[in-house]
């Protein structure tokens, strides 16, 4: 029997299961990008993603722009991720493995002997956090996805020295290890972690930069409203086939005060805080901060003059930068049961992460990471639900327009192996452009029990695409289910489809990601009464192996499974 035979029989067999979804677990926090199905989503590694919701309005990633909820983020280079994430867990222990498919134990029922592949790359991680005595408890994780990194490792070990990571020898793109305590009681939620860990980022010039963060200490306390972040970082960088290296010290954090009771039932709303980046930078290094220091001060505000009628403004300004989320939104009664949301949100600004670096250095050259003047989007919105039963349908059509978008102005490429690196600027799209979307679902729902959802969207954008980073697709469907059996058991499913799409500027033709069909699916057995779970989830089962980003790593068939215990 044929391998395609093969593949085909198991898709049936797992697609015959289907009432089925919910959350399909991905690898690690911050990776929820992979099995998301609502738009473009990239993923080069888990470091690196281009994230965009279908009808999100403008041509920017997700992770490009800045937003009070994304305070605890990392940043990475100028994106902002939950990849490595030092949030601590719930009072648990738990083990975590994986591997992409060609590991012996996943290959046999697959592959017949002559097309099995070579052994992949893993994922481990183990870690625990204790129950609380008179409120404090102690944690600690060790943790690594090496998922994505063996199509561009031949290219980094030449960078860095020994492996790179806590263990192993494929130079995954993370690899943390975190320990400290914590308090949580009357009104306080407070921990202190440090550790070390290994990231490799990806740069505007189409580089992956290596850091290796010895120490790295981060604080983070909540008292009733405010909410505090402190972090300490020593970054290691280096570039050995070059004898170079160099060192960052930096000092990041946040205050964030947010209206609580006082405002829960009035008509006005307000939060305010700030975030800084503080470096000091030492030998040879490859980003750059302008003054050395980014102070961020914010304002939030709500206003409710009408029960179901809500303005939001949230607004940032310091001495090199300015920017203005708003948004008004607008909710009809028209039927007891349906729900029909009429909204304008708008951006505006100079950039679209102003805590981010400034410049980056690469041979020789200075890539400007700030646009001179700025972009601005305007999006309408209608979204309508409605319920009958035990189903819902709901619709939801939005248009926008953008001037000044960011964009990348190359003025060359350099070849490294099978790598292709870019010389230029960060820019910005003199013109307007254009985008109109659409989506559409069904939703069954019985209890707990079951939940179905069948969903498709579309969206063109009309304007100069090859100056865009990103083409995004045009069109995407998915099924996605969710079933509980008994109260212990549960089967997640999602088959989904999404068009093609293409990157333009980063290497001298644009790269096409053809379109896809992508099956993922979550298997859970609870043991409630002993607080233990056992989990496994397939990612991309149908899809084909394809590198999703230039200089990317193949995103290929893997599997995953956790054990937890809660306490």
């Amino acid at each position: 029997m044929s391998t395609m035979s093969l593949h085909k029989i198991f898709a049936f067999v797992c697609l015959a299961a289907l009432p089925a979804f919910a959350l399909i677990e991905p690898e690690t926090e911050g990776m929820e990008a992979v099995s998301r199905d609502d738009g473009t989503f990239l993923v080069g590694s888990p470091t690196y993603a281009f994230d965009r919701k279908n009808g999100a309005g403008g041509i920017h990633s997700e992770s490009e722009l800045w937003a009070p909820e994304k305070l605890r983020m990392r940043l990475l280079f100028n994106r902002l991720s939950e990849t490595p994430s030092w949030t601590p867990h719930e009072a648990s222990i738990w083990l975590r493995t994986g591997n992409e498919l060609g590991d012996m134990i996943y290959q046999d029922p697959l592959y017949e002997k002559d097309d099995r592949p070579s052994n992949r790359t893993p994922i481990l991680e183990g870690g625990f956090r204790s129950p609380a005595f008179m409120g404090l408890w102690a944690t600690a994780r060790l943790f690594q996805v090496d998922h994505y990194s063996d199509e561009t490792m031949r290219t980094r070990n030449r960078y860095v020295d020994d492996s790179f990571a806590w263990f192993g020898e494929n130079w995954p793109m993370f690899s943390t290890a975190y320990g400290g305590l914590g308090y949580t009681g009357h009104g306080l939620n407070a921990s202190v972690l440090a550790g070390e860990e290994y990231v490799w980022v990806f740069g505007e010039s189409s580089r992956w930069i290596p850091i290796h963060y010895s120490p790295r200490v981060e604080a983070r306390a909540d008292f009733w409203d405010l909410s505090l972040t402190l972090a300490y970082e020593n970054a290691e960088f280096q570039n050995r086939k070059k004898s170079e290296s160099g060192t960052r010290t930096e000092w990041n954090g946040s205050a964030y005060y947010r209206c609580g009771k006082l405002c829960k039932d009035g008509m006005l709303w307000f939060g305010a805080g700030v975030q800084f980046r503080t470096v000091e930078d030492d030998g040879k290094l490859y980003t750059g901060l302008e003054d050395d220091v980014v102070v961020w001060p914010f304002a939030q505000l709500r206003l409710t003059p009408l029960k179901d009628l809500s303005l939001d403004a949230t607004f940032g300004v310091n001495n090199r930068d300015w920017l203005l989320l708003d948004s008004i939104e607008y909710k009809i009664a028209a039927l007891p049961r349906l729900g029909l949301v009429v909204g304008e949100k708008n951006v505006a600004g100079t950039r679209l992460n102003p805590i981010a670096d400034t410049e980056e250095y690469f041979d020789g050259d200075t890539i400007s990471l700030a646009a001179d003047g700025s972009m601005q989007m305007h999006e309408l919105y209608v979204r309508a639900e409605d319920s009958l039963s035990v189903f819902r349908l709901g619709a939801r059509v939005a248009g926008w327009i953008e001037h000044g978008a960011e964009t990348f102005d190359t003025t060359g490429f350099v070849n490294d192996r099978n790598l292709v690196y870019r010389h230029g600027d960060v820019a910005r799209i003199d013109e307007w452009i254009q985008g109109l979307s659409g989506e559409v679902w069904l939703g069954i729902d019985y209890g707990e029990m079951f939940s179905f959802t069948a969903l498709g969207g579309y969206e063109h954008i009309w304007g100069p695409s090859r100056e865009f980073e990103v083409s995004p697709v045009e069109y995407y469907a998915a099924f996605e289910g969710d079933w509980l059996l008994n109260g212990t058991f549960r089967i997640a499913h999602s088959l989904r489809y999404r068009s093609d799409a293409r990157w333009n500027l980063r290497s001298s033709d644009p790269k096409v990601i053809k379109g896809d069909w992508y099956w993922d699916a979550s298997f859970e057995q609870r043991f409630p009464k002993y607080g233990i779970y056992l989990s496994g989830t397939l990612l991309h089962v149908l899809s084909d192996d394809v590198v999703q980003t230039p200089n990317g790593n193949y995103d290929r068939l893997r599997f995953v499974c956790t054990v937890r215990k809660t306490f």
